[in-house]
C-alpha cells in the first residue's frame, strides 16, 4: 500500500486518497470511501467539512489522468489552488 507524502493539506490527502482508491479499485469505491469518512466524521465527533467532499471529487477526476504520482499531486494542486513550487 503506498503512503501520503508528509507535508500535505488536509485537502491534498482527500484528493490524493480518493485518486488512489479510485486507481486501484473503482471511482465509485473512492466515492463511497469519501463518503463513509465524512459521515463516521458527522457521528463521531470528527471534524466533517464539505471542502474534503470536494477535494475527493477532484481525485476521482486526478485519478483519470496518465499513471504517475506526481502528476495526480500536481492535479490536485491545480485543482485546489495551491501555489506551484
Amino acid at each position: 500500500m503506498a503512503t501520503l507524502p508528509a507535508g500535505l493539506t488536509d485537502p491534498e490527502k482527500h484528493c490524493l486518497a480518493s485518486a488512489g482508491i479510485a486507481r486501484q479499485c473503482s471511482p465509485f469505491e473512492a466515492w463511497l470511501a469519501g463518503w463513509g469518512k465524512e459521515a463516521r466524521d458527522a457521528l463521531g465527533g470528527g471534524d466533517a467539512a464539505r471542502e474534503d467532499l470536494e477535494a475527493n471529487h477532484l481525485g476521482r477526476q486526478c485519478a483519470e489522468k496518465p499513471d504517475d504520482a506526481d502528476e495526480m499531486l500536481e492535479c490536485c494542486r491545480r485543482g485546489l489552488g495551491v501555489p506551484g513550487d
